[in-house]
């Protein structure tokens, strides 16, 4: 209930969604090694804020650690996050995760996408921008942000050139 309540709190997450979900929420389970086992992944604050960054304060700092110590930790740096398990999005055999991170200051959001290859975490999807408006957004609409379609990659982000915010499919292209 404590979870909730802080997510609600800095708005990632609509009024209602629980975060039972084992895929998406502050601790997630994915096959991140490949080898079909379930590992724990899970946000942890490394650094505590020192009084308002934007106001020459500090801001806290977190990484992404991991139940199984052959995986190394994602530093994630500034602010608050949630982690998606998005499955095996790059057909190697390992779940990816995402990363959706809220902002030092305002309502847009960023997500980016990090896949384990060869013992290292290699971002395939670079960072992009979610704007927000300051509402939360679905579990639902979170989970589907990044997906894989025909063989390819895809990510929805929004069309601020017009005003409309209308989703746009971008494709991702693996390095």
């Amino acid at each position: 209930m404590k979870l909730t309540l802080i997510l609600m709190t800095i708005g990632i997450f609509t009024f209602g969604q629980t975060t039972t979900n084992k895929k998406i929420g502050e601790k997630i389970e994915g096959n991140f090694l490949g080898n079909g086992k379930k590992v724990i992944a899970s946000v942890i604050k490394t650094k505590e804020a020192k009084g308002n960054p934007i106001e020459d304060g500090t801001p806290a700092e977190y990484e992404i650690r991991f139940s199984d110590k052959k995986l190394k930790p994602i530093k994630a740096g500034c602010c608050e996050l949630i982690l998606i398990n998005e499955g095996d999005l790059n057909r190697d055999g390992i779940d990816e995760i995402s990363i959706y991170q809220s902002p030092m200051n305002g309502c847009t959001y960023a997500m980016e996408t990090y896949s384990n290859i060869n013992g290292n975490w290699k971002k395939i999807v670079d960072r992009f921008l979610i704007p927000t408006g300051c509402d939360g957004i679905s579990k639902d609409d979170l989970q589907n942000k990044i997906f894989r379609e025909k063989n390819q990659i895809f990510y929805l982000e929004k069309d601020m050139s017009e005003g409309n915010g209308k989703l746009i499919k971008k494709k991702v292209n693996l390095k």
